[in-house]
């Protein structure tokens, strides 16, 4: 995939770039600059600027003099941290305890991203929200279903990494009235923790996102594909059907550790 900037709104850009499976399937990824309310930026994720990208937000952002802070959402999406702190190396940098560990030479500031103190210090312009019932930072490395989403007020998008996902079939498969997938990250059934009222807990949390941010215009996610609501409401209709389709993994974990 090329890299490019999608823009959402006056304020919210999303950086689409490249991420290749074994060298050869590019499911892409993503991160995104958003303009506050004061006019200054934040870039939310990491991602290797080059080029066009490169020098768009460089235009943006006066060569990053407007750039205040970068937060890692993902605790596994940490390839491009130390590229970006190096491109930008004024902005306050926020990231999860994994990626201190990844990195630790970088000038991680204290609070992490995943801290409701921090959430209260960026509350003016975003909404974060963090999935409950599931493990943040699992020991197995293969299991990324848990982030920080954040949600931009003004533009009234959702930035999202593994948790949810979106894609556009292709046309073939639209064919059978399948036209898109909008969807929990498959590893929620290994994500969940071990202990009773785990999956009642996400559950309730995936209700929450729905109803209080029902009114999203916009889905950002990491991997192959923006979603744009067609009417308001769209965005809890979608995240209640994601819901519905991780039922049986959740009632099958409940029946396991209750």
């Amino acid at each position: 995939m090329a890299d490019r900037i999608e823009q959402i709104s006056d304020d919210f850009y999303s950086i689409r770039g490249s991420f290749k499976i074994g060298g050869l399937l590019d499911i892409g990824t993503h991160a995104a600059l958003v303009r506050k309310a004061d006019g200054r930026f934040v870039m939310l994720d990491s991602y290797t600027l080059k080029d066009d990208v490169e020098a768009q937000v460089a235009a943006l952002t006066e060569d990053g003099a407007l750039l205040d802070a970068i937060l890692n959402l993902h605790p596994f999406h940490t390839v491009h941290c130390k590229r970006v702190h190096a491109q930008f190396p004024n902005a306050k940098l926020y990231g999860t305890v994994r990626h201190a560990k990844k990195a630790p030479d970088l000038p991680w500031q204290t609070l992490t991203t995943d801290d409701p103190a921090l959430h209260a210090s960026f509350a003016e312009d975003f909404e974060f929200s963090v999935p409950a019932g599931v493990d943040f930072i699992s020991d197995n490395e293969n299991i990324h279903f848990s982030s920080v989403l954040a949600r931009h007020r003004a533009s009234r998008t959702v930035h999202v990494d593994d948790t949810l996902s979106y894609a556009q079939l292709p046309g073939v498969v639209r064919m059978f009235g399948w036209n898109d997938v909008f969807a929990f990250h498959p590893t929620l059934g290994t994500a969940l923790l071990r202990k009773a009222g785990a999956a009642a807990a996400f559950r309730t949390w995936a209700q929450d996102i729905a109803t209080r941010w029902r009114d999203t215009t916009t889905m950002a996610t990491a991997h192959l594909g923006i979603w744009q609501a067609p009417a308001e409401g769209a965005f809890e209709e979608r995240v209640l059907n994601a819901l519905n389709g991780v039922e049986s993994t959740l009632a099958g974990h409940a029946r396991k550790h209750g």
